[in-house]
């Protein structure tokens, strides 16, 4: 594998209580359909734990009555370009802005940054590279997927990592519950499970912020277990583990015909470069995604 032989410790262990949560969907207070209110119960009828409303260039104000057991993160669309998202803040950035001081301005504020549809917003990786304080990325964008083509920004993701970046990975609905839409501004249709202390605002923020979390469209990971040179997981029934790294390396398991797989291993002869993801596939083509798995003394090590 590599000199050291082994990972660092788990920064995404799975520990706690799982939080399905949604970090970007829009109301009647920018470009969506629903009020907050609206959107707020269309998200508890589907089961989602947290929510943060991101209208543009604004943090919606949201009634706590409203919410019931659903946990109500302050959050925005920032705006600027590229075009960042900041979840737990007081107010957002002026969006003219350059994005490194438009993540510090959030960041400052104890908020979770993600970079919202970053191939929509056409980013190069040596921007987000010179972002110090942009915690994630939307890998998968739901919306811009089925209206633009441009959802996906997987590439871009391992190309950060392979040089050192230290960045999360997050699906997102970019909700908009708007008929102008059409059926591409629905719920659900990809989300983050945070593993936090408690359903509470400091300690699901600090869990996003460790990467205490995989992204999906459906499939759930169980167990992420990482001993030395290990990585085992175990999950909900899928057709496929996909184990992914920097450059040519790879890896897919596939279920036996008519059956599902429910864990695998990082096979021995796998050798890693930088870090080592895994992505789940259902038997309905849905996906999910670990955060990275780093290898100990690679580029970004943390000490």
């Amino acid at each position: 594998m590599t000199a050291e032989g082994t990972f660092e410790d788990a920064p995404c262990r799975l520990a706690g209580r799982r939080v399905k949560a949604g970090f970007h969907c829009h109301t009647v207070e920018s470009d969506g359909g629903l009020t907050p209110a609206e959107t707020i119960e269309r998200y508890r009828q589907e089961g989602f734990d947290c929510l943060g409303i991101t209208d543009h260039r604004r943090v919606t104000q949201m009634d706590e009555g409203d919410a019931g057991e659903l946990l109500l993160l302050p959050a925005t669309e920032n705006g600027g370009m590229p075009d960042i998202i900041g979840v737990g803040l007081q107010t957002p950035a002026p969006v003219e802005l350059p994005l490194p001081e438009r993540a510090a301005a959030l960041a400052e504020q104890g908020s979770f940054t993600i970079a919202a549809h970053p191939t929509y917003c056409a980013v190069l990786p040596q921007q987000f590279i010179e972002c110090a304080d942009l915690m994630a990325m939307e890998i998968y964008n739901a919306y811009c997927d089925a209206a633009y083509a441009n959802g996906y920004a997987l590439e871009l993701w391992d190309m950060l990592l392979g040089q050192g970046k230290r960045i999360w990975g997050v699906a997102g609905d970019d909700a908009h519950l708007n008929p102008r839409k059409r059926h591409y501004s629905d719920v659900g249709r990809g989300w983050v499970e945070a593993w936090s202390d408690s359903p509470e605002p400091e300690p699901v923020l600090t869990a996003l912020k460790r990467g205490a979390f995989f992204s999906t469209q459906g499939p759930v990971f169980e167990r992420i277990r990482v001993q030395d040179s290990a990585i085992r997981i175990e999950c909900s029934p899928v057709a496929q583990v996909r184990w992914r790294t920097y450059g040519k390396v790879g890896e897919v398991e596939y279920a036996p015909e008519g059956r599902s797989l429910t864990s695998s291993t990082l096979p021995d002869w796998f050798t890693p470069r930088v870090f080592v993801r895994v992505e789940l596939v259902d038997h309905d083509g849905r996906r999910a995604w670990s955060n990275p798995l780093f290898v100990a003394g690679g580029p970004g090590h943390i000490a």
